[in-house]
């Protein structure tokens, strides 16, 4: 299995010219139903507001959702509900995400996320190295068909909840198969600008040595095209450019890097473009 990252062209630009990238807070996400699942009340005796507060860890904690999954609610305990708003909005001011894409073709050739968050082929998709310090601590998305209902007794009888526990998404975003990587705001660099939304933007180093491929879109611009040089050059990252198939619904990648595809992973084309993995 294979870690990608897409990026469209202004974090294309900023990842190529200084290695960061952004981990966004909850809010800036194109999906409103982040990190706010239901949280139904089954024990009698529970009084809100006298329940322990729980902090969430980002690494080291195991997850524990799916035991208090409930599968079978009723209208009792729809009736008695926690507010997870006030949950949200803490998480939002205290950390930020770094979305990820796992697949099992040998180059990013998922023309959806190529589309969505590539800026239409505009952009970059960075591959991570399989063994990555990086991406260690990363942690999955799980995709339900609707939006899960948990037992409020997982945040007023656990110390500690994984952050995981946290990261549910309807399925019709599995085309995605995300990972996350979750940094507190306070390890990332604040640029103190803001995106079209109004969130501030944090930041963080990505070390080259976790990189083991730079695929650029088959419709980027000369500047990230030259960007990308420049990092082959400097690191001698591996660097391969896309171009659209004549006839097929195809990906073809090539290199001007001083070798040719088949140069560098020694195989054919048809092994690697296989249309059941694309």
């Amino acid at each position: 299995m294979k870690t990608y990252k897409y990026l469209g062209n202004v974090s294309a630009e900023c990842f190529l010219k200084d290695q960061t990238i952004r981990f966004s807070q909850p809010k800036a996400f194109n999906d409103p139903f982040e990190l706010q699942p239901e949280f139904h009340v089954l024990d009698e005796g529970f009084i809100e507001g006298e329940e322990r507060p729980c902090q969430f860890v980002i690494r080291g904690h195991q997850s524990s959702y799916e035991k208090y999954l409930i599968t079978n609610h009723t209208a009792k305990t729809q009736s008695r509900k926690l507010d997870g708003k006030n949950i949200y909005s803490q998480l939002n001011e205290k950390i930020g995400i770094l979305c990820l894409t796992q697949a099992e073709t040998l180059m990013p050739a998922n023309f959806l996320m190529w589309a969505h968050y590539a800026e239409s082929h505009q952009g970059i998709v960075i591959e991570f190295m399989p063994d990555s310090e990086f991406i260690k601590n990363s942690s999955p998305v799980h995709y339900l068909p609707r939006r899960p209902i948990i037992d409020a007794k997982l945040l007023y009888e656990n110390e500690y909840v994984a952050i995981e526990d946290m990261y549910f998404k309807s399925d019709i975003w599995s085309y995605e198969n995300e990972i996350r990587i979750t940094k507190a705001l306070s390890e990332c660099k604040n640029l103190n600008i803001k995106d079209a939304l109004g969130n501030e933007i944090y930041v963080s180093e990505i070390p080259l040595d976790s990189i083991k491929c730079i695929y650029l879109g088959c419709n980027s611009s000369d500047s990230i095209k030259s960007a990308a040089i420049k990092i082959h050059r400097s690191s001698d990252t591996n660097v391969v450019f896309l171009k659209v198939h004549d006839e097929e619904y195809k990906l073809i990648p090539y290199t001007n890097l001083g070798g040719t595809w088949s140069d560098i992973y020694k195989t054919s084309e048809q092994l690697l473009f296989d249309r059941e993995k694309m």
